[in-house]
C-alpha cells in the first residue's frame, strides 16, 4: 500500500512538472519522479520516511537500526529495482514468494542488497530514549 501511495506522489510530481513547463521539462518530469522513487526513504526534509511509509506508520532503518536520513547511496540501492519497468517488480515478487517460509520472509531483495528492513514506527517510542 506504501508502495502505491509513493507512485500516486511521484506521478503527482511529475504531472505538476510537466505543467509548469510543459515545452522544456517533459523529461525532467520523469527524472524528478524517479528520482523520488529511487531517494525517497533518505529525503532530509521527510525525516527518513517516504510520503507512504509516513501514511502506513512505518520506516526504513538500516539492520543496526540507524535511520536512512541522508544516506543517498543505501536508499538508492534500496529502491533500484522499482525502477526497472517490469522486470524490477517481477524479480522483487518472485524473491517475497520463495522467501515465505525462510528466516528473511518478508525481505526484499532491495533490503537484502542495501541491508536494510522495514519496521513499524512509533515517533513517540523514539523520543523516550531521548
Amino acid at each position: 500500500m506504501e508502495g502505491l501511495i509513493d507512485g500516486l506522489v511521484a506521478t503527482g510530481l511529475a504531472l505538476v512538472t510537466a505543467l509548469i513547463m510543459p515545452d522544456i521539462l517533459d523529461k525532467l518530469a520523469l527524472v524528478i519522479s524517479i528520482a523520488y522513487m529511487m531517494t525517497r526513504d533518505s529525503l532530509p526534509f521527510l525525516k527518513g520516511q517516504s510520503i507512504g511509509k509516513t501514511a502506513m506508520k512505518l520506516k526504513v532503518v538500516k539492520k543496526d537500526g540507524s535511520d536512512l536520513v541522508g544516506d543517498w547511496s543505501t536508499g538508492i540501492i534500496r529502491n533500484i529495482l522499482f525502477v526497472i519497468p517490469f522486470f524490477g517488480p517481477l524479480v522483487e515478487a518472485i524473491i517475497l514468494i520463495t522467501r515465505d517460509s525462510k528466516p528473511e520472509n518478508g525481505l526484499r531483495l532491495g533490503d537484502d542488497l542495501a541491508k536494510t528492513k522495514v519496521v513499524v514506527w512509533r515517533p513517540d517510542e523514539s523520543a523516550e530514549g531521548d
